[in-house]
């Protein structure tokens, strides 16, 4: 494995590259620099550099001497705020200041600004969590109010949503070809429309009338129909493109990036991380502790369907599973046990059992060229409209991919002695029960189950777009089993959240019954954190379920949301009326 990390500074960059001017492109990330598969940044970088760019990073700038480390880059500059947006980065549930983070407050904007002040007509370019979750009109939790769209918030020249390998290499394609200047002297030959996962300033005269019209962001302050509508179209269509206004000015965001293809995911996911901490980061020792577990986890795809109100993995990887094949997957394996690893820690995905499995309704194939790959893909639209509800679903197809995957693993164990695996990844319940040969599986490779019921009163499970709690209850049964037949007590790790909108003292108290007399032990619970681009959220905000129009209960103060989360961990002591 390459041991060699990208430079972190123009010095670095002319001992790393021949012929070395300047940078093409400078990453500006609130994360420390961690050359991982897991790190998105990570990703981005160690593909351009592979296809010949020059990359500078710099991570978790604070000085001014930081931001001018790499010097002005020939493209632009990449900002991400890492893999947590900054306000959920910067404050706990209960709007408490967390201590020790060095990831600004609205980082985006922090970093943005701070460029354009040190080198003057650079082009900024947003990407990662915090952009593409708050690229539309959104509710900030801090703010307790509407803010626009990030790209207005910062003043940045584009955003790249969701996804950004294809995005990012056709920009640069494009860039390469035009003589650099300012991004307005560029913006009119890079033909953005073209290009997938992009969002970008329009004026009204461009706006194409065949485009679908989100609510402006004065119209969603005006009127709290207005953001649920908004929430809704692009929770139901989530493959369409959108114009949406603020101000005088419009946004366009294209069609998402089409999911990855299973080659593409190899070519990337085969690239040369050193899959270590840079030593130059900033707090080194706190973060190699945090980090330490995350060596030896092996990614085997993005992407989640499971659709629960509150999360923002189908925003950020998308909401069809993009897969590693297995053979891929074995060699990276291998490569770590020949390099002295013991124990692969994870194959990680956001659901464990999802890997495989795909939506019968994407059938419609057109080509498409890759610029991961450098030839033509086959690519699948879906042109039906459907309501989203993908568990369940006549058309959502299942697979038992993992189960041959994990063949290949043990017999890669019994070649490598003393080497092992332990799957830490959640998987869903509710499609689990009808995988039953795939849980046994699994389950000889955990020494814990990781589970996610949420919450376990049916009122509150339908707001969170969960499996009912008899669906849990049968899931119960099955483990239960699947632990006599194997003379096995495997724990079970559930993870609960507490004053979720349309929850309530009561429902709490039924899902602390629940667990009482099924014997779960309850530990890991949270209190709702409203995230910006969920449904959820938009409940927080406007009081309805935007899908239903159903009006909710939703806890507000700070006292009612701890009294449910110690419902839960059974603190009567700490309970008191709203009124005490």
């Amino acid at each position: 494995m390459d041991k060699s990390f990208l430079p972190v500074s123009f010095e670095e960059g002319k001992r790393h590259y021949k012929d070395f001017p300047q940078f093409d492109v400078v990453f500006v990330t609130g994360d420390p620099y961690y050359d991982h598969p897991l790190s998105g940044m990570a990703i981005i970088a160690r593909l351009l550099d592979k296809k010949g760019y020059k990359i500078g990073i710099i991570a978790q700038p604070v000085k001014d001497e930081d931001y001018r480390a790499c010097g002005m880059p020939k493209y632009f500059f990449c900002i991400t705020s890492g893999l947590l947006d900054s306000m959920l980065a910067n404050y706990t549930p209960m709007l408490k200041k967390r201590e020790n983070i060095l990831v600004p407050e609205r980082a985006l904007m922090v970093y943005t600004q701070k460029l354009k002040q040190h080198f003057r007509g650079c082009v900024t370019v947003l990407g990662g969590v915090e952009a593409t979750i708050r690229r539309f009109t959104h509710f900030d939790y801090r703010d307790n109010k509407l803010r626009r769209g990030i790209l207005n918030d910062t003043k940045a020249d584009l955003l790249l949503f969701g996804n950004a390998e294809r995005s990012i290499l056709t920009l640069l394609e494009r860039m390469k070809k035009i003589k650099t200047g300012t991004f307005d002297e560029l913006k009119d030959n890079l033909d953005l429309n073209s290009i997938e996962g992009v969002s970008f300033r329009i004026k009204k005269e461009e706006t194409n009338p065949k485009t679908r019209k989100l609510p402006s962001y004065e119209e969603c302050v005006v009127d709290k129909e207005k953001f649920n509508l908004l929430t809704r179209t692009f929770y139901l269509l989530p493959d369409e493109p959108f114009i949406e206004g603020c101000g005088k000015g419009f946004i366009q965001h294209n069609r998402p990036c089409h999911t990855l293809a299973e080659k593409e995911m190899d070519y990337i996911y085969g690239l040369p991380f050193t899959r270590e901490l840079h030593p130059s980061s900033k707090n080194f020792e706190l973060n190699e502790r945090m980090v330490g577990n995350l060596h030896a986890s092996v990614v085997i795809g993005r992407g989640c369907w499971g659709s629960c109100s509150f999360c923002v993995i189908p925003l950020v990887q998308g909401k069809e599973v993009a897969k590693r094949s297995k053979e891929s997957i074995v060699k990276e394996i291998e490569a770590l046990y020949l390099s002295g690893t013991k124990k692969i820690n994870d194959l990680t995905l956001p659901t464990l059992n999802m890997y495989g499995s795909r939506c019968a309704l994407y059938k419609y194939e057109s080509k498409f060229y890759s610029p991961i790959i450098d030839e033509n893909i086959a690519v699948y639209d879906k042109k039906e409209y459907c309501n989203q509800e993908c568990v369940g679903c006549k058309f959502r197809v299942l697979s038992d991919d993992l189960y041959p995957l994990l063949e290949e693993v043990e017999k890669l164990n019994q070649k490598h002695s003393n080497t092992s695996l332990e799957l830490r990844s959640a998987i869903r319940h509710d499609i689990i029960i009808g995988q039953k040969k795939l849980f046994r599986k699994i389950m000889q490779f955990v020494t814990r189950l990781k589970i996610a019921p949420e919450n376990l009163s049916d009122t509150v499970l339908k707001q969170m777009n969960k499996a009912t709690a008899s669906a849990f209850k049968e899931f119960l049964e099955e483990y239960k089993k699947v632990n006599e037949e194997n003379g096995t007590n495997k724990n079970l790790v559930p993870y609960f959240i507490a004053a979720h909108p349309g929850s309530t003292k009561e429902s709490m108290e039924e899902t602390r019954k629940f667990c009482r007399e099924n014997d779960i032990f309850v530990n890991l619970t949270q209190v709702f954190t409203p995230t910006p681009g969920t449904l959820s959220t938009a409940m927080y905000y406007t009081g309805e379920n935007p899908m239903t129009r159903e009006k909710i209960h939703v806890p507000r103060t700070f006292r009612e949301k701890k009294d449910q989360k110690n419902i839960l961990l059974s603190k009567e002591e700490d309970i008191v009326d709203d009124n005490g």
